[in-house]
């Protein structure tokens, strides 16, 4: 197995284990019969792995996009609007994806390893846009003035 094999794998891996994730769904057009014999030691309950986007409607807990599949813009929407709230998309480093459009997205890039030529984006919902704590009638002009007076 090439070291960027490891890598990708592993980072799959850890990802399954910290969000302990039930479904997933992996589009891809490459053997990843290694990667898959690991995911038994894992709580996944359904795994679909297609090798075309166009074909998937059901909604899963992680979407994995592999490097050998290229999407717009509006299939990553898709993706994201309708079809999982944690999406993890690889891609070559200055092939196809561009950083300034995931981050456009949403997506942060979570590995970027050029010397094995990888790059990884990630979304996931819960953690996209967190709750601030000065956006609430606590933190306004003058707190201590609600409920006493009508303006």
């Amino acid at each position: 197995m090439k070291q960027r094999e490891k890598i990708l794998n592993q980072f799959i891996l850890d990802t399954l284990n910290n969000e302990e994730c039930k479904n997933l769904q992996i589009v891809t057009k490459q053997d990843i019969s290694k990667l898959v014999k690991k995911f038994e030691e894992s709580e996944i309950t359904h795994l679909s792995i297609d090798p075309d986007f166009e074909y998937i409607k059901d909604p899963v807990d992680l979407f994995i996009v592999m490097d050998d599949i290229d999407l717009s813009q509006s299939q990553i929407g898709t993706i994201k609007n309708l079809l999982s709230q944690k999406i993890i998309i690889f891609s070559r480093p200055k092939d196809g994806i561009k950083e300034s459009n995931m981050i456009k997205l949403g997506f942060q890039v979570e590995l970027e390893d050029s010397s094995n030529k990888l790059l990884c984006f990630s979304y996931n919902l819960k953690t996209y846009n967190n709750k601030r704590s000065w956006n609430n009638s606590e933190g306004w002009a003058n707190p201590e003035n609600f409920d006493k007076y009508r303006w």
